[in-house]
C-alpha cells in the first residue's frame, strides 16, 4: 500500500495499467476505484494565487513611491507627452491611440522619461 505525501491519505496503490499506457505513475484509490485526487493540492492553489517569486518581490522590492501616479515626459525638451490618435509611428505598429506625443517637439520622441506626478 502507498501513502500520499501531500494529504497523508494511505491505503492507496500505484496504477500499473496507467504506467504501462503512459509511462507515468499515479496513485489509485481502491475504495473509490478512481485515480487519487489530492485534496490538499486543490486547497493550496485556491488559497494563494501568487507565485513564490512574485511574493518575494512584493515583500522585498515594493516601495510606497511605486503606487504614485506617473506621467510620460519627452526626453529631449522635458515636456509632458499627450495622447493622440494619429501618431504615424504607432500607426505602423497598430498601437493607436499613442500616449507618447510631444506637443513642443511636434513628434513622437525617441527618448521618453517616466516621472512621478
Amino acid at each position: 500500500m502507498a501513502k500520499c505525501k501531500r494529504c497523508d491519505l494511505d491505503n492507496l496503490t500505484w496504477d500499473r495499467e496507467y504506467h504501462e499506457a503512459s509511462g507515468k505513475w499515479r496513485l489509485w484509490n481502491p475504495s473509490t476505484e478512481r485515480p487519487h485526487e489530492c485534496g490538499k493540492k486543490k486547497e493550496t492553489q485556491s488559497e494563494d494565487p501568487m507565485s513564490k517569486h512574485d511574493r518575494k518581490l512584493w515583500k522585498t522590492a515594493w516601495n510606497e513611491e511605486m503606487d504614485l501616479p506617473s506621467k510620460r515626459v519627452c526626453g529631449i525638451c522635458n515636456t509632458d507627452c499627450v495622447v493622440v490618435t494619429d501618431c504615424p509611428y504607432c500607426e505602423k505598429l497598430k498601437q493607436n491611440p499613442c500616449e507618447h506625443w510631444c506637443t513642443k517637439c511636434g513628434k513622437h520622441p525617441q527618448i521618453i522619461n517616466v516621472v512621478k506626478k
